[in-house]
């Protein structure tokens, strides 16, 4: 393994998410106007509905989940990258229904804002790429 490079702190942001966008596109659009290369990520909140994958390893694909009822955003974590040129969000999210049920997942697009307010922590130093993983299928750091 490549000997890692400490990061510095960059720009932090706070900020409120557009009621009714698609979060995980909001997330990446900020990013990309904002130019964060790299980062971590962290929002709390509410949704409309939600779009959630789990990676089945055996497959070596996403399964979608949606989930088309309000839901609190308990904890929203990811990571900002660099994917073909352009800044890539990955998050996974903890849900929780009216009933208290709690369940999460990948973040995929497709899940609507309610309300949610976002922490961005921007690291400073050479951004991490993501690029396909011919073993899992998936985009990994480089």
């Amino acid at each position: 393994m490549a000997e890692e490079k400490p990061y510095l702190t960059g720009r932090t942001y706070l900020f409120r998410l557009p009621k009714g966008k698609d979060l995980l596109e909001e997330l990446i659009d900020f990013c990309h106007d904002n130019q964060v290369k790299c980062g971590i990520v962290s929002v709390v909140g509410s949704v409309s509905n939600a779009t959630i994958g789990y990676y089945d390893q055996a497959k070596k694909k996403f399964e979608k989940s949606l989930f088309d009822e309000e839901l609190e955003l308990l904890n929203l974590t990811g990571n900002v990258s660099i994917q073909d040129n352009r800044p890539m969000v990955h998050a996974h999210v903890t849900l929780a229904d009216k009933d208290h049920t709690v369940i999460g997942g990948h973040l995929l697009p497709g899940t609507k804002i309610y309300v949610c307010e976002a922490y961005i922590q921007e690291l400073v130093g050479e951004p991490k790429v993501r690029r396909s993983d011919k073993v899992t299928k998936l985009s990994l750091w480089a």
